[in-house]
């Protein structure tokens, strides 16, 4: 059976990562954050997790949502916005925290072949700027608005580390990224 949490603690997401171009704001946040206190704010890349999953989504999946993904921005001409700052519970103990953006995601996005590997779909979409202890409140500033257009879909596995500095150690290892085409209609 397959569960959110495999072996060591490793956990796996289907993610969209805005093109680097659009994140310097958040970077600059990010780093705020963390002199701050903020420890998880550099735990978790900054990537919007679509989807907790128990296997990698393979290229045509990927390459489906990401075409799924780019006909929901048709109102917004192709771009993908945020409106506030949120916290939402994802990993164990911890809670993403960062941009919610404006794409509603739900089962009939993903394509047929790859809905067996989900295991939990997030109700709202969060750019995660950092992780949150369960403890901790989230910051009272909020975090740049975002509007982009250049994202890619690719397959994220995050696990703690045994032997890190914090609760807050995790590496991660983003694999290949498929870009959600220009226009709606456009293959990739």
């Amino acid at each position: 059976m397959d569960t959110l949490e495999g072996s060591k603690g490793l956990y796996r997401f289907i993610t969209l990562i805005p093109h680097r171009d659009a994140t310097g704001h958040l970077l600059a946040y990010r780093e705020k954050l963390f002199a701050r206190g903020y420890c998880g704010a550099f735990s978790f890349p900054i990537s919007a997790p679509l989807a907790a999953i128990s296997r990698q989504f393979n290229r045509e999946e990927m390459k489906e949502l990401a075409r799924n993904i780019r006909s929901l921005t048709k109102e917004t001409d192709g771009r993908i916005l945020s409106d506030s700052t949120i916290r939402k519970s994802c990993i164990s103990q911890f809670s993403l925290f960062g941009q919610h953006l404006k794409l509603s995601i739900n089962d009939a996005l993903f394509p047929k072949s790859s809905r067996g590997k989900i295991l939990h779909i997030p109700g709202s979409t969060i750019l995660c700027i950092g992780l949150l202890g369960s403890s901790e409140e989230p910051a009272s500033e909020e975090g740049p608005p975002l509007s982009f257009r250049a994202a890619s879909i690719a397959n994220l596995a995050i696990r703690p580390l045994v032997n890190g500095e914090s609760a807050y150690s995790f590496e991660w290892k983003i694999g290949p990224e498929v870009w959600l085409p220009k226009n709606a209609i456009q293959d990739l």
